[in-house]
């Protein structure tokens, strides 16, 4: 392999992996709107956080923070069960009163409504994955010059 081809690489895996981190973080800020605009609405109460580790990459831990939420349906019924949607730092704290968003046919699939901390890391990540494009973009241009 010859060693201008693999200066290509560098630019083309940057603009790849910037425009994949942008386009998964819209089509999933695109998911979550219409999942909202479906939803029904309830005040509500989180009664608990469960905290989910996971591992990502090189052994590295994340925890996210899920609520527990109990509400009312229009029918009287109590509901309560753990969002579908966690964040780290948390949305809301035990004991807080929150609207709660639900899906009519289940409502165990429920969740707070995505904002304040979510819509600023889906910024982040955004905005970060547009760097990756530009910096492959001026990668690729230091790359045609030299040619």
């Amino acid at each position: 392999m010859s060693p201008l081809l693999l200066l290509w690489l560098f630019p083309v895996f940057f603009m790849l992996i910037g425009g994949a981190m942008v386009a998964s973080t819209i089509r999933g800020r695109q998911a979550r709107g219409r999942w909202e605009d479906a939803a029904e609405s309830a005040p509500g109460e989180v009664t608990d956080l469960q905290w989910v580790s996971s591992r990502r990459g090189s052994g590295n831990r994340s925890r996210v923070a899920y609520p527990v939420l109990r509400f009312a349906l229009p029918d009287g019924r109590t509901v309560e069960t753990r969002a579908n949607f966690g964040t780290n730092p948390p949305q809301a704290k035990p004991g807080e009163h929150v609207t709660v968003l639900y899906d009519a046919g289940d409502p165990l699939n429920a969740s707070l409504a995505a904002g304040g901390v979510s819509t600023l890391v889906s910024g982040v990540v955004i905005a970060m994955g547009i760097v990756l494009v530009a910096v492959g973009l001026v990668f690729a241009a230091f790359l045609v010059l030299l040619s």
